[in-house]
């Protein structure tokens, strides 16, 4: 037991992913027997490995950090505009470009109304993702990565594990090129986000922007249209994430000393 412990905190972060993904795809197997139908637990796998391998690791301590990152709140308000109205409008901005490309004039009277979209909105927090992905993404992994990489690699390598992490939603045809190429972007765009707020919860907040905004907003196309508007978000979300590197450089993302946000128990 001794030498299983030490070697969890020696390896943390590959603790950390492999358990995200055996979880997450153990959990995926009844969501996928039910045809989508049933309630997608298999969310939660990276925010429960994040919690199993703080504790081997570095007991209470460990996990204490990741808690309090879920609930600060106390950031410059600037940084609740960037969470909720970046991907806000990354996603508007695709829809207003995409006639300009041949696309159909769109459809605004096919996105629900706000009354509709709300409880939804709260249940996809909860179910579909940000809840059960970001205290594990950054909260968990974003600080272990960056104590040993630059803002930058650290991202990319989190992207494309981010990104492998989606790929049991093939089977119930919710997978998309531009999807997983989205991700890796946003992997960039969450980790400047996280440097210049520590906290985990304005992450959630820009999750559920980001994801509800393809999910309402793109309704206003179909077909090929649809897929042509999806391609322009994804270049508008890589223009975002060369901005942050061209503005902040490569190693922390954040104009300041220190900003990494220091989490017990990194080895």
């Amino acid at each position: 037991m001794t030498s299983f412990l030490s070697l969890v905190r020696r390896h943390q972060l590959i603790a950390f992913f492999l358990l995200a993904l055996g979880l997450t795809w153990l959990a995926f197997v009844p969501f996928y027997l039910s045809h989508g139908d049933s309630i997608p637990w298999f969310t939660f796998g990276p925010m429960v490995s994040g919690f199993i391998v703080s504790g081997l690791a570095g007991g209470w301590g460990a996990i204490k950090p990741v808690l309090a990152s879920m609930v600060k709140w106390r950031v410059r308000p600037v940084w609740y505009l960037v969470a909720l109205g970046l991907p806000f409008g990354a996603q508007l901005a695709s829809i207003l470009i995409n006639p300009l490309l041949g696309a159909a004039v769109p459809t605004w009277g096919n996105i629900p109304a706000l009354s509709e979209m709300l409880p939804i909105i709260a249940l996809y927090a909860v179910f579909s993702g940000p809840l059960g992905e970001e205290p594990g993404w950054r909260g968990f992994a974003t600080p272990r990565l960056l104590s040993s990489h630059s803002a930058l690699a650290g991202s990319l390598i989190l992207g494309v594990i981010w990104a492998i992490w989606h790929l049991p939603l093939g089977l119930v045809g919710d997978l998309s090129l531009y999807g997983t190429i989205n991700v890796v972007l946003a992997a960039i765009v969450f980790t400047w986000l996280y440097q210049n707020t520590g906290s985990v919860l304005l992450a959630i907040i820009m999750h559920v922007t980001h994801q509800n905004s393809v999910r309402f907003l793109g309704k206003v196309f179909t077909g090929g249209d649809y897929v042509q508007q999806q391609w322009i978000g994804v270049a508008i979300w890589a223009v975002i994430a060369l901005a942050i590197v061209a503005c902040y450089g490569t190693e922390r993302f954040a104009h300041r000393s220190k900003a990494r946000v220091a989490i017990a128990g990194i080895a």
